[in-house]
């Protein structure tokens, strides 16, 4: 811009143009909820670029093409000893990756027809393993910030349970709904506890936002000292309608993130 030096006094054409700018900021803010609003015909589309054959199954689904002879449950137990053996191996076959949020985080390649990243993040609690694991069982409203509403759909045994959670995001974008069969045990050798958890189709329970595909979700807890645990978190989740860089270079610091806030739950009093 080419304009004369000033003394002292604003230029007229500055003003008009900083005033322009303003209102149009504060129409922006007014409507925020109508900006990026999507059409309502692509609302009901259901794609997902990492969709593609790993959709989330019924229970009656899980353990096999017919469901297998132990059903979920089977399924239920490979996931166990997969995090179990994760666990043991530490990061054997991962790739670091650098955050600043104070925890070990790294990732890997899963060749099984979806380009997601494995993740996984390990953080140190002080707190005992099944004190961390009731945290993340039946407190989720404690370190989950953005959480809306979560029940227990339905008990299938006292450690195996269909749960549905819906986490809010920033406006005008929708709510993210999951629907998970999850299962845990606190019997581990040297204390240790885990939680498994993966999508599942249930006719009780009608989305509420975008339903999320969680491909996994696992939490190994092992004492490390004196009330204190070794907290690993595995995850791999399309949330539906993002670009393959943000899963790249976003998703496992917001994994990172979470296992800090349930960290920092246990160092931060609840508001009253």
């Amino acid at each position: 811009m080419n304009r004369k030096p000033t003394l002292g006094k604003p230029d007229q054409r500055d003003l008009n143009e900083n005033l322009a700018a303003t209102h149009g900021l504060a129409h922006m803010i007014q409507e925020c909820r109508k900006l990026f609003r999507i059409p309502e015909e692509m609302g009901r589309c259901r794609d997902s670029y990492v969709e593609q054959a790993l959709l989330p199954r019924r229970l009656e689904e899980l353990g096999g093409a017919e469901g297998g002879p132990g059903g979920y449950r089977d399924y239920l137990q490979h996931s166990l000893d997969a995090l179990l053996k994760d666990g043991k191996d530490k990061f054997k076959g991962y790739d670091s990756f650098s955050t600043p949020e104070q925890a070990e985080l790294a990732y890997k390649k899963v060749h099984d027809g979806s380009p997601l990243r494995l993740w996984k993040v390990t953080l140190e609690v002080p707190a005992g393993p099944e004190e961390v694991l009731t945290r993340v069982l039946r407190e989720q409203g404690r370190w989950d910030e953005d959480l809306v509403e979560s029940r227990v759909l339905e008990t299938l045994d006292e450690r195996t349970e269909v749960y549905q959670y819906v986490r809010a995001n920033m406006a005008p974008h929708p709510t993210t709904d999951h629907l998970v069969l999850r299962t845990w045990v606190t019997d581990l050798p040297k204390g240790a506890c885990a939680l498994v958890c993966t999508s599942v189709e249930h006719q009780g329970a009608p989305a509420l936002g975008v339903r999320a595909n969680v491909l996994t979700s696992r939490y190994f807890i092992e004492p490390c000292g004196n009330n204190k645990s070794r907290l690993t978190h595995i995850s791999r989740t399309d949330c539906r309608g993002r670009f393959p860089e943000w899963y790249n270079k976003l998703y496992g610091h917001l994994c990172a993130a979470e296992v800090v806030r349930i960290r920092d739950s246990f160092t931060v009093p609840m508001d009253k």
